[in-house]
């Protein structure tokens, strides 16, 4: 099978995203162009004359992104953070915008390399939104990383503030979606009869998708139909967010006690606020429960799950003992 060719997004003369391969397969080709050499010449700028330029505005120059303090017989006098010296640039050399060049890493063996044209006065956000522009990234995924100088950018931080110069390069790591999960117990036992109404509240310290849960199987080997609600807050009566049928098979032996439940819709859940997860039937059983529990634990990622009674419950879950031994999530 034949090797898939690297390729590169740049804007054409209209502003139009276009994706152009490299049928060579050598990506520095494209790089080292014109703009490439500017970059190793003192970064001097060659994005076409501006002539919008604006005291008191940031710019971009041949040493990097300073504010604009005067213009005088086409000389700039610029200032950058921490410098109170100014600093002195022809006018033909400093520009409102720059070029930012975004290389997508993938697992395959083909590459991306997107060209960007960003403002002087821009944020990390700016390159995120350009990227979901031509679907490199997704506008609801956080699952992705941009690293300019072996650091991990955040969306916030400014261009200056990261001193990104004209032609820097910034590498974008995308991670497929895992799912984690957390346990809630520290140990089992064949005790606990099936409440029709049973419910456990809990509270992540960052923003997750909530895409499972697991239920202990009855321990006489019985099936157990109903209904999973997730809902908005820590008692019965709130909003409920998401409903889905459920139905617990038999056990399969003596070594499985946990059925998971997997739902088709992940529920987005913020860091720091109530969900309580609550499962209705009308079977009887005996099943095994949970012991050993505590008000918190720490899941993978080093998310904290906060874990409280629920407000009414008749159910013999808490936050200690019961069912609900399982929580499935993504990352968000």
């Amino acid at each position: 099978m034949s090797q898939i060719s690297e390729s590169i997004w740049k804007q054409d003369e209209k502003g139009d995203w276009k994706l152009y391969f490299n049928n060579e397969s050598n990506i520095s080709s494209i790089i080292s162009n014109k703009e490439e050499n500017n970059s190793k010449n003192d970064n001097k700028i060659n994005i076409t004359t501006d002539t919008n330029l604006v005291i008191g505005k940031l710019v971009m120059t041949p040493k990097g992104i300073g504010r604009l303090i005067k213009t005088i017989e086409e000389i700039s006098y610029v200032r950058f953070s921490q410098d109170m010296e100014e600093h002195k640039f022809p006018v033909n050399d400093i520009s409102n915008s720059f070029n930012c060049y975004v290389i997508n890493l993938k697992k395959s063996l083909n590459k991306q390399i997107i060209r960007l044209k960003l403002n002087s006065e821009g944020n990390v956000k700016d390159i995120c939104e350009e990227l979901i522009k031509i679907n490199v990234i997704n506008e609801n995924s956080k699952n992705f990383n941009l690293i300019f100088n072996k650091k991990v950018l955040k969306e916030e931080n400014t261009f200056e503030q990261i001193n990104l110069l004209n032609n820097s390069k910034i590498i974008l790591i995308q991670d497929n979606y895992v799912e984690y999960k957390i346990y809630r117990f520290t140990g089992v036992k064949k005790y606990g009869f099936l409440s029709p109404k049973d419910g456990i509240c809990f509270s992540p310290s960052e923003n997750i998708k909530l895409t499972g849960v697991g239920l202990h199987y009855s321990h006489q080997n019985k099936k157990i139909n109903g209904f999973i609600q997730i809902v908005d807050g820590s008692s019965f009566t709130d909003k409920v967010l998401y409903e889905q049928s459920v139905e617990i098979p038999a056990r399969p032996s003596n070594t499985h006690i946990i059925y998971k439940i997997s739902f088709p819709k992940h529920i987005i859940c913020y860091k720091n606020s109530d969900y309580t997860i609550i499962f209705l039937t009308t079977s009887a059983a005996d099943m095994f429960s949970g012991i050993g529990g505590k008000s918190t634990i720490e899941g993978e990622k080093g998310i904290i799950f906060t874990f409280k009674n629920v407000n009414g419950n008749i159910g013999e879950s808490n936050y200690s003992f019961g069912n609900f031994p399982e929580i499935y999530y993504y990352l968000y």
